[in-house]
């Protein structure tokens, strides 16, 4: 089951896409504040890859991925392969590259460089960063602790 940092990172890479014209389509997990379809179904797969989330956009005729690594899970084979596949997917019969929504920690930036270097990804116009500051996961986080570790009140009065 992904953290629930890694499901905030995967909202703000889905508003992000959907602020510049793409309808989402498919999400895995369950995702919190979810501003936008929750009865999606689960994405596609790839070349053996599951992006986090996928979109459309029937205005370019294009579909585009989303991808969300928490600072641990960015410099691993795993996500360089993601990055490969879905970094270099293109549209049907066309050269058009499929724009891939990466969303991450803000101080995990330099990590993210240093893979999209090794992928040859790095300054790809198709490639859309979305840096989340730390401190928004950081609450959720604190935020997800204690309302699990709060008790109902008729709990707390010994009823």
């Amino acid at each position: 089951m992904p953290s629930i940092d890694h499901q905030w990172l995967v909202v703000w890479a889905i508003r992000k896409m959907e602020r510049d014209g793409f309808r989402a389509a498919a999400f895995d997990g369950d995702l919190p504040q979810c501003d936008f379809n929750s009865r999606l179904p689960t994405p596609f797969t790839l070349s053996g890859c599951r992006a986090d989330a996928w979109g459309y956009s029937d205005r370019q005729s294009l579909i585009a991925f989303v991808e969300a690594k928490r600072t641990v899970d960015i410099n691993r084979a795993h996500t360089r392969r993601q990055l490969l596949i879905l970094g270099n997917a293109r549209m049907r019969g066309s050269s058009v590259r499929c724009p891939l929504y990466l969303a991450i920690p803000r101080s995990a930036a330099y990590e993210l460089d240093r893979v999209l270097i090794d992928t040859r990804l790095i300054g790809a116009r198709h490639v859309i960063r979305v840096h989340v500051p730390d401190a928004l996961l950081e609450e959720n986080q604190y935020a997800a602790r204690q309302a699990s570790t709060r008790l109902p009140a008729s709990s707390a009065r010994g009823n």
